[in-house]
């Protein structure tokens, strides 16, 4: 579990689960090497925690209710909708939710939705914004087909 600089919720977990085979750390630049190590995301329903879990191929668990910030909302119905995850209306639901997703082949299933998306976002991105990009503002060095290629 990472806590990131919230040392209160890492000592908290570590008095939990003391003796549970969990592994806790607080701030830390790996997040990447973890997420890898991981067997499913749980957190907020932004579009970075959610797309670099999807990276990892991680089902993640996260958050709809009233605290949600308005932009992570449709979020969080996304991973409904695409059956990616979990959605809980607060995380003292997450016992229960852990629980159900490691019964019966849930996490299996998700694991195979998570690896049946494809992002391909950063791509278009490139596509969509050569679009909006005269070719007279392309430097001389480029061409815009160039531009859209690099």
């Amino acid at each position: 579990m990472i806590c990131g600089r919230n040392e209160s919720l890492a000592n908290n977990i570590r008095q939990i689960a003391a003796a549970k085979p969990i592994f806790i750390e607080g701030f830390t630049n790996r997040v990447d090497y973890y997420m890898a190590l991981s067997d499913f995301f749980i957190g907020k329903p932004g579009p970075g925690s959610i797309s670099e879990a999807l990276h990892f191929n991680l089902p993640v668990i996260v958050t709809r209710n009233g605290s949600t910030m308005p932009q992570e909302r449709y979020n969080a119905e996304w991973v409904q909708e695409n059956e990616v995850g979990v959605v809980l209306k607060s995380f003292s639901e997450i016992q229960a939710a852990v629980r159900d997703l490691l019964d019966d082949g849930r996490l299996e299933s998700l694991r195979a939705n998570v690896a049946a998306r494809r992002n391909v976002a950063v791509f278009e991105a490139v596509d969509l914004l050569a679009r909006f990009i005269p070719a007279e503002n392309v430097p001389n060095t480029m061409t815009q087909a160039q531009l859209v290629r690099d």
